[in-house]
């Protein structure tokens, strides 16, 4: 007796549907736990295997419909319109409900979508019916890889830079690498740009790149270096090399943040370090240390989350250039 056959066993259309349903809704509504720039990026790159996914479903259940005379290509045309589509949707609720909404992540989406069709084309057998279908496919592998690369690469980066920050450490920042300006921010009074620092006679040196730092006129400033290794304990003093090409003294005030609330933020502000016209120096600033009374330092040295430079009002220079910055 032969044995009995038994069909394949196929998720139900309301069972697909719902899955749709549950990742578009983590998409909304879905927090990653934890802060700092690294759940940024991994929040924003989860779009692209998020919708892979939704556009999989899509096209399985295009290819349940009863009525087969839509072609291969209509089928991917539609899966991939619909994804991005859903995309575009959940933007705009991300909007009304007072998230933040992007045409960054609205192309994470249709990446996602591309590279799922791509790789799908595969294993399609109706892909493999068609004339040239090897040609096609390799068109789909290849778009599929370049779609998951440009999703995948800003999370590569995001680990590259951590992993920088911490075996650097007790440097903060030399600006050697190109990812040493990752965890930097600014205000709007501010333009930087990580450049080879002049020759000069004051101290430049062939070779060595610095951050030239560009202010604009009287306004209030701000250079921040975000997420640096927490843990400042056993440390007393931060050190700066800087150079300033100016004609007139350059002053900058200096503070350094911890992840604790303070009733008056001057709480961080540590010092001010001054060099003189046409050089470049080494200075340092005392950190904040617990006195002999055995008061708290007003700064958590165990819990530093940013680091600041910022305008002094004794300023005169409009222009210097940050080269390193470290822990001693």
């Amino acid at each position: 007796m032969s044995p009995t056959k038994t069909r394949p066993h196929h998720l139900s259309p309301a069972v697909l549907l719902g899955v749709v349903s549950t990742v578009l809704a983590l998409v909304l509504f879905g927090q990653i736990p934890g802060e700092g720039r690294w759940v940024a990026e991994l929040g924003n790159s989860v779009h692209g295997p998020a919708f892979a996914v939704v556009t999989l479903i899509l096209i399985v259940l295009l290819r349940r419909r009863q009525e087969r005379r839509a072609t291969v290509l209509g089928d991917y045309s539609v899966a991939l319109a619909a994804g991005v589509l859903l995309g575009a949707l959940v933007e705009v609720l991300q909007f009304a409900t007072g998230r933040d909404a992007s045409f960054d992540d609205l192309l994470r989406d249709t990446l996602g979508a591309v590279a799922a069709l791509g790789f799908f084309s595969v294993r399609d057998s109706r892909v493999g019916l068609l004339p040239r279908c090897n040609a096609i496919r390799w068109t789909g592998v290849l778009a599929a890889v370049v779609s998951a690369a440009i999703i995948v690469a800003p999370i590569v980066v995001t680990g590259a830079a951590y992993l920088q920050r911490n075996r650097t450490f007790p440097t903060l920042v030399d600006f050697q690498s190109p990812l040493s300006t990752f965890f930097l921010a600014v205000s709007t009074a501010v333009t930087v740009e990580r450049t080879a620092l002049p020759f000069t006679a004051s101290g430049g040196e062939s070779g060595t790149n610095a951050l030239r730092v560009l202010l604009a006129g009287d306004k209030r400033w701000a250079l921040f270096l975000q997420e640096p290794r927490p843990d400042w304990r056993g440390y007393e003093r931060v050190g700066l090399d800087v150079m300033n090409p100016t004609e007139v003294p350059l002053r900058i005030a200096v503070r350094i943040w911890d992840t604790h609330p303070h009733s008056d933020r001057r709480d961080g502000d540590i010092g001010s370090i001054e060099v003189a016209p046409g050089s470049r120096a080494t200075v340092t600033v005392a950190l904040p240390q617990a006195s002999t009374a055995a008061r708290e330092p007003q700064v958590d040295l165990a819990t530093i989350r940013k680091f600041v430079l910022k305008q002094d009002r004794a300023n005169q220079a409009r222009e210097f250039y940050l080269v390193r910055v470290w822990l001693e």
